[in-house]
């Protein structure tokens, strides 16, 4: 079993600790409530691990802020919610790498305090690209950016910064400087969305010039947003996390359009979708669980599901390059290009004779499950006479006793 993710809610209001851990753990995280830096210093001996704090500012034993720098020298992402919002306690605060400062007296500080741990746990799985010719503001930038704990790539012109894109497909951020030697940062946003779309990654235009068109230049080359220099740690913040969440949400859609909401794989729109791009020779096999209606009668549908759920990692698991989709029901259907190295019918096999071997854990009891599958291969371009000739094969596999591959 994972260690649970646990964060630190270092508070001594008890009128407020309760329902922000509470809240924490609603996101899935294991609260540990504290309410003095006594308390804290006993929660940190002999090398506990935090994923994150919550921290009051002020404490009873800590009244000047003296908790943050043993949070922060410890390494743990520390958001701070206090009550003190003048600018000198603001600016002590956010002179240390701190995730964040969010004043208690705003109406939304919970909602927006748990929106920053969300955050926290995603954040490390994200790569942002800085392209700044500018060595002093691409540190300035890789700072502010791995204090919200995101993976940072740097280029410091248009060209260097295009191949990184080429190279790292999943990168979600582009933060564009606009005066740079060669290719501007609006001519670099335009280069970026014929290889990009808005759903994939999302650019913020920089520059330092005076200059009212600056904005509508990089919004109408293909910006998502645009940041007048200088600017503070906290805009940058809000600007950076509004266009990261803006990009997730749209891959989110994507995904429940494209996907089987039981088990991920592509559902059968997004399979012929797919087949569109596929070019050259190619097999196609469908396949399905031998004998489901009686896991389904004798076991219940919910273990039916999680039979189904078993298969969808076995092919993920055999097949990380196919085209893997849940054609419906107990049916699937995989397509990949042709592998002289290791044949599709050979996979084909191995899976069949893995899922045979299988042992499926459920409420009620161990499931063992077969699998009969038909197989095709061409290049014909239409993929629905192929897909026709592997059912065919599929219910010869049946008539022949099941638990088998038939490709011909």
């Amino acid at each position: 079993m994972k260690n649970p993710k646990r964060v630190l809610v270092i508070e001594d209001s008890t009128m407020l600790i309760r329902p922000v851990c509470r809240m924490v753990e609603e996101l899935g995280f294991e609260a540990e409530p504290v309410q003095s830096l006594a308390e804290l210093q006993e929660k940190l001996v002999d090398g506990a691990h935090f994923s994150a704090a919550v921290a009051d500012y002020c404490l009873p034993d800590a009244p000047n802020g003296e908790a943050l720098p043993l949070l922060l020298r410890r390494g743990i992402p520390t958001i701070v919610l206090t009550a003190y919002s003048d600018q000198a306690t603001r600016e002590d605060i956010l002179s240390m790498p701190v995730v964040d400062y969010i004043p208690k007296d705003s109406p939304s500080a919970l909602d927006y305090l748990m929106r920053m741990l969300k955050r926290v746990d995603r954040n490390p799985q994200i790569k942002v690209l800085v392209v700044d010719d500018s060595h002093t503001t691409r540190s300035l930038l890789r700072d502010y950016l791995q204090r919200q704990l995101y993976q940072v790539l740097e280029a410091s012109d248009a060209e260097e910064a295009l191949q990184i894109l080429r190279q790292e497909s999943d990168v979600r951020l582009v933060l564009a400087d606009y005066g740079m030697p060669g290719m501007d940062g609006a001519q670099m946003t335009s280069a970026i969305r014929r290889l990009y779309t808005h759903t994939r990654l999302a650019i913020v235009g920089i520059s330092v010039q005076q200059d009212k068109t600056m904005t509508p230049r990089f919004l109408k080359a293909g910006a998502d947003d645009y940041l007048q220099k200088p600017f503070t740690f906290e805009e940058f913040t809000c600007r950076i996390t509004r266009n990261v969440e803006f990009v997730e949400n749209l891959m989110t859609l994507e995904h429940l359009a494209h996907a089987d909401p039981l088990t991920g794989l592509s559902n059968r729109r997004h399979l012929f979708e797919q087949v569109q791009q596929v070019r050259g020779a190619y097999g196609i096999a469908i396949l399905d669980i031998d004998h489901f209606k009686q896991i389904n009668d004798g076991f219940g549908h919910d273990v039916g599901d999680i039979v189904i759920q078993h298969l969808a990692d076995r092919l993920r698991e055999h097949f990380p390059r196919a085209i893997v989709a849940r054609f419906g029901g107990e049916e699937f259907v995989v397509l990949m290009k042709r592998d002289a190295a290791h044949p599709l019918a050979q996979r084909l096999e191995e899976l069949r004779q893995d899922v045979e071997r299988q042992v499926v854990d459920s409420p009620k009891g161990a499931v063992r499950y077969t699998i009969s599958i038909g197989m095709a291969a061409a290049t014909a371009p239409d993929v629905r006479e192929l897909l026709k000739l592997a059912d065919e094969r599929l219910y010869k596999a049946k008539q022949g006793g099941r638990n088998r591959v038939c490709a011909s």
